[in-house]
């Protein structure tokens, strides 16, 4: 496919990869969160954004989770609490475990903010629904709440770009993560498996022959060069979607990355 736009496909993969794993790891302030180790319904949050969304319609879209697991969370939550309130926990928990890892004020905290959000704000909501959720809610008004907000965003508008890439390539949930998990030990090893997401046995091996039977996979389960290069496909099919996120950030990506590296790297630290 050709490119779109002046920037070359290469560097839109860099960007975007690199753009989601430092937004990623400040994200990650909701899974450290003292409430996230707790009842806290954290996929039910995830998708409070859209409203009191049934399980279903969640489940479809948090792929690649088990579905039947992310249904009965989310309609679990629902007959106990409401999205409003949710939210509120979501971002109230986060944004105080951030504080204790990267201070109240961190240097360079207005500066990143202001070039993520103008990033993310050029971002198209069409085809990605839990990205278009969040950019419909306020923006919580503070350095640090609003530095989450955006990092939130990079998230999940990549995690719709990437499930657009996957079904539009005819995988399956259970498929995709299955291909996913040997392609990343490579490129990020120790990622969650599918058991770990709710996948039984018999559907990991069932979804391990069909892919056998693509060729992608081999009698031993592990990833054939045709089945790296197509994940690699799909990951690229990912990275064009973000181009005008990239776009938008354009001369910024450097001083964004360097004032986003050591709270990145603080926010990891603090759970370990």
């Amino acid at each position: 496919m050709a490119s779109r736009g002046t920037l070359p496909d290469e560097r839109v993969s860099e960007v975007s990869r690199r753009l989601r794993s430092r937004c990623d790891a400040i994200l990650g302030a909701v899974w450290f969160m003292p409430e996230a180790r707790g009842p806290f319904p954290t996929l039910a949050a995830r998708v409070a954004c859209l409203g009191r969304v049934r399980g279903e319609v969640a489940a479809a879209l948090l792929a690649p989770l088990h579905p039947a697991s992310i249904a009965s969370e989310v309609d679990d939550a629902w007959r106990t609490t409401d999205p409003e309130t949710l939210l509120a926990r979501r971002l109230d928990g986060a944004t105080r475990y951030l504080a204790g890892a990267v201070g109240d004020q961190p240097d360079g905290i207005d500066r990143a903010v202001a070039v993520l959000r103008h990033t993310v704000e050029a971002g198209p909501r069409a085809g990605h629904p839990v990205f278009a959720g969040l950019r419909s809610l306020a923006w919580p008004g503070t350095p640090l709440g609003d530095l989450w907000r955006a990092s939130d965003m990079v998230r999940e508008r990549r995690g719709d770009s990437h499930r657009n890439a996957w079904t539009a390539a005819g995988l399956s949930s259970v498929e995709i993560q299955l291909l996913t998990e040997r392609w990343r030990t490579r490129t990020n090893p120790g990622s969650t498996t599918a058991d770990h997401m709710g996948w039984t046995v018999d559907e990991i091996g069932s979804a391990l022959d069909r892919l056998a039977g693509e060729g992608w996979v081999d009698a031993a389960g592990e990833l054939t060069d045709a089945g790296r290069a197509f994940r690699d496909e799909v990951e690229l099919a990912t990275d064009r979607q973000e181009r005008p996120l990239v776009e938008a950030l354009g001369d910024d990506v450097d001083e964004l990355f360097e004032l986003l590296a050591p709270w990145a790297r603080a926010v990891v630290a603090s759970a370990t």
